[in-house]
């Protein structure tokens, strides 16, 4: 008789966002929503995060020790303020394939705290990452579909959208699970972890 098989979750180390935000960031997607007639799939705004590390399928029992890697990660760190910036695009051989809102404000302490979740994380197994953190927050991605000239319209749409000012404090990280619906990814937060080193003295 064959064991059954290990279960395992989709899980991801993010910055959550506030409701403010979250409601600043459904307004600019429903504003570029308006510019490109069905052609991306929009993100909805209340699973809005800054990911730090995706784990990708990890077994039930790694958790704990995710969980304990993460209380050591944050240790050193204290809140601090993001904002947002400006409209991003990643693009392909075809054109224009996802937007994104850049992410601003102490960029420098957010990429340090990504940095010491990969070391805390890479001591349980996950590997590091190799590719360069960039902050962001993805809005939609475009369909596979559409034909390049239409990406290359949306482009030049939402370059010229302008992003409300708005500006949140992080005060923890969340571990995430992902778990991939017909209606798109449902998220739940599994374990949080407050920043809870005193702020520096100016």
């Amino acid at each position: 008789m064959t064991a059954p098989p290990e279960k395992s979750h989709r899980l991801f180390v993010a910055c959550e966002l506030s409701g403010d935000v979250r409601a600043t960031v459904g307004g600019l997607v429903e504003t570029l929503r308006g510019q490109s007639e069905g052609a991306v799939r929009w993100v909805d705004p209340r699973s809005l995060h800054v990911t730090l590390k995706f784990l990708g399928e990890a077994p039930e029992r790694s958790i704990p020790a995710v969980k304990v890697a993460l209380q050591e990660a944050v240790v050193r760190h204290s809140p601090f303020t993001l904002e947002l910036d400006g409209i991003g695009m990643f693009g392909g051989r075809e054109g224009l394939r996802v937007l994104w809102a850049a992410v601003a404000g102490d960029v420098l302490r957010l990429e340090a705290l990504a940095r010491d979740v990969n070391r805390a994380l890479a001591v349980v197994g996950f590997p590091p990452e190799t590719r360069p953190f960039r902050p962001h927050l993805t809005l939609g991605r475009v369909r596979d579909h559409v034909p390049t000239r239409q990406r290359a319209e949306i482009e030049v749409a939402a370059g010229k959208v302008e992003v409300p000012a708005s500006e949140w404090v992080t005060d923890a990280i969340a571990l995430v699970r992902s778990r991939l619906q017909p209606t798109g990814p449902r998220h739940d937060i599994l374990a949080t972890f407050p920043l809870r080193a005193p702020r520096a003295q100016s």
